[in-house]
């Protein structure tokens, strides 16, 4: 079987390669080399699919007269033909040329051909349709009847080159239409296209790339896992195919690409799992959370970019669980940050004048995520912990936010940012959430200093407008997993709603969750019910039933009040006891004016919400102007969250330190000592 399979395998490469191909043949060729390497063939629905299609070419599942903007039933039935045509053209299927898949191919494709079925959401008009009927006709070209392949290349003629500047969807389309060139012989149509998707591969402040290798889509809107997956995914296919031939990506392009991977895709998860934040509305659909996975691509990346091989196989065994990232990235201009640790992953969302909110109800999606980027926290160990989380959750309650019940939306301000060394960081928000009419307010000022397997969360200058009811930080709202102990190894809490007081600590699945004092909480833990269709219109109906966890801290005082909690790893409660009763940190300070904090190993984080001066270990600290430092390893780390750039003076213990700090990149970094 082996030999067979490799005999098989250098007959395609051998047809691909042929110095008789033409470029454009070429290009095809790999392309359905592409499909058959890439696309899984599942037999047991293929046998389905088989068996149940009508006289019509319908499949009774299908609602053919779904008008759906999202998840489009249609779609589904052109899917399923693509996925019958990897079976029938790849040599290792079990189906391979069989008379019976074929008659099955041929009649669902002819019942696309003579409805052509549109959507009012011109994205499947002009790119979900136009994509998959590409796929079906690399795959059957030379198998189709004249009048089918004319048929066929109508339906992807319905796609419409965008112009450069609208990120993913130029790809998409210019990636059509490079194809479609290829399949019409039309050169003039693949040098144009080829050129307009390598002009968008590039990094700008516009959508697409930004210069920290984050990405924007639909204006300053973190899409990295949704726009961002479809840009990086078709590029990198696309600089595989095109490797060699006229069409071929410049060296820069790959560059972008593998940077945008590296520097920005791998450290926005963990492995692969990641949080609603880095995907905005997509979030809402089942299993979005997973769509960091790029193994599959891992072999082509090396094919295309050899020099970075082990940079590839390195990310594909922290995808596989084999190791994780460790350290800490800061993206400004999409107010992201991400603390690696080898245990766990720390994700927050914030939000400022520079980046926008998370799209609500678009498309009949996201329609409960209106405090999505609103300060939302997410610890990730095992990936298990929010993955189709969404239908059950209390949106109302996203994990890390300060709240009350009315709440509807962030007012987003300039000081929000975050200073570190590539190994721990402080971000700070100038926080302020209200009710829909505005007359209902929280605001307060609200740092996370992440450091040596611990995130300290400091909320300061906590003030209520207009608010009766319970105001509230959120500690978490994650999976159930495993036991839940409070104030002692042998107190373990039962399944149900309960009202802690003096809550010292509590542990739950290897985290201890710290107040910094005694507090009030509200602790939720067991089943919890609910449908995909309420956060997602075009997602099943059907209910969903998990299990929860969510420790709520309750402000019993609220203006002026400053207070915080502590997310701390560890493997077992009695170690979450010792961490409480032992800490590793100290509290310098927590107010309107200054927060800070310093570990025993003399790093200190500092956030200056105002011109202002705080005693350290290293003596009097003065800044003239708001900032955020970071003081380790004999290096002072100086940024601006406003990023308005400019100077700064900074006294420390006697010493002056004047910075000019840029506009966009705001950190600088100082040595201050040896």
């Amino acid at each position: 079987m082996k030999k067979k399979f490799l005999f098989v395998l250098f007959l395609i490469v051998f047809v691909q390669e042929s110095p008789a191909q033409t470029p454009a043949d070429t290009v095809l060729s790999r392309y359905y080399s592409y499909l058959n390497r890439t696309e899984r063939i599942h037999p047991a629905d293929i046998d389905q699919w088989i068996h149940t299609l009508n006289g019509k070419g319908q499949w009774p599942d299908i609602n053919y007269r779904d008008e759906a903007r999202a998840n489009w039933q249609l779609l589904i039935h052109l899917k399923r033909v693509e996925e019958l045509c990897l079976a029938w053209s790849n040599p290792q299927s079990f189906f391979y040329h069989q008379a019976a898949l074929w008659k099955t191919i041929s009649l669902s494709l002819n019942n696309w051909l003579a409805n052509k079925y549109q959507n009012p959401n011109w994205w499947h008009n002009q790119i979900g349709v136009p994509q998959c009927m590409r796929d079906i006709i690399v795959l059957l070209k030379d198998t189709l009847s004249s009048r089918q392949l004319q048929e066929a290349l109508k339906v992807m003629d319905q796609l419409r080159i965008q112009k450069n500047g609208a990120g993913a969807n130029t790809t998409w389309s210019a990636d059509l239409g490079l194809h479609y060139g290829a399949l019409t012989h039309n050169l003039a149509l693949m040098d144009s296209c080829s050129q307009i998707i390598a002009d968008e591969i590039h990094i700008s402040t516009g959508e697409g790339v930004q210069p920290d290798y984050s990405f924007h889509q639909h204006g300053a809107r973190l899409q990295m896992y949704q726009y961002g997956k479809a840009f990086l995914f078709t590029n990198i296919r696309l600089a595989w195919e095109l490797r060699g031939t006229p069409w071929a990506f410049p060296g820069n392009k790959v560059n972008i690409l593998t940077d945008f991977l590296l520097k920005g895709w791998q450290w926005m998860a963990r492995g692969i799992n990641t949080i609603p934040g880095t995907m905005d509305r997509s979030a809402s659909r089942v299993g979005e959370l997973r769509s960091p996975d790029i193994r599959y691509l891992i072999p082509f990346l090396i094919e295309l970019a050899p020099a970075n091989t082990q940079a590839f196989k390195q990310l594909k065994a922290y995808q596989n669980g084999e190791g994780a990232l460790v350290g800490f990235r800061y993206y400004p201009y999409s107010d992201f940050a991400a603390y690696q640790t080898g245990n766990f992953s720390f994700f927050l969302k914030t939000i400022s004048t520079r980046t926008l909110p998370t799209e609500v109800g678009l498309n009949s999606e996201n329609l409960e995520g209106k405090l999505l980027n609103s300060g939302d926290a997410y610890l990730i160990q095992n990936g298990k912990e929010y993955y189709n989380m969404m239908p059950v959750w209390n949106w109302q309650d996203l994990p890390g936010i300060t709240s009350f019940n009315e709440a509807c939306q962030i007012e987003r301000k300039p000081f929000v940012g975050s200073v570190g060394n590539g190994k721990n960081g402080l971000t700070a928000m100038d926080y302020c959430i209200e009710n829909k009419s505005g007359n209902q307010q929280i605001s307060a000022h609200k740092v996370w200093a992440c450091h040596k397997n611990v995130v300290i969360s400091l909320i300061a200058n906590l003030q209520a407008k207009n608010i009766k009811d319970t105001i509230y930080t959120v500690l978490d709202q994650c999976r159930l997993q495993g036991e839940v102990a409070v104030n002692s190894p042998d107190n373990i809490v039962k399944d149900g709603i309960h009202q802690l007081n003096s809550v010292k600590w509590i542990y739950h699945h290897h985290i201890a969750y710290i107040p910094l004092k005694p507090a009030t909480i509200k602790l939720k833990i067991g089943k919890v019910k609910g449908r995909w269709s309420s956060v997602n219109a075009s997602e099943s109906d059907s209910l969903v039933t998990d299990s929860v966890f969510m420790p709520v801290m309750v402000h019993n005082g609220v203006n002026n009040n400053s207070t915080g909690y502590v997310l701390a790893y560890c493997e077992k409660p009695k170690d979450a006891q010792l961490i409480s009763q032992t800490p590793d940190w100290k509290i310098l300070r927590n107010d309107k004016i200054c927060q800070a904090v310093q570990f025993k190993d003399g790093t200190g984080m500092i956030a200056f919400f105002e011109a202002g001066q705080l005693k350290t270990r290293l003596g009097l600290v003065k800044v003239n102007r708001p900032c955020l430092l970071l003081i380790a390893d004999h290096y002072l780390y100086v940024s601006d969250p406003s990023q308005r750039g400019g100077p700064i003076k900074i006294n420390l213990n006697d010493k002056m330190i004047e910075v000019n700090l840029p506009k966009e990149d705001t950190t600088k970094k100082i040595q201050i000592a040896r």
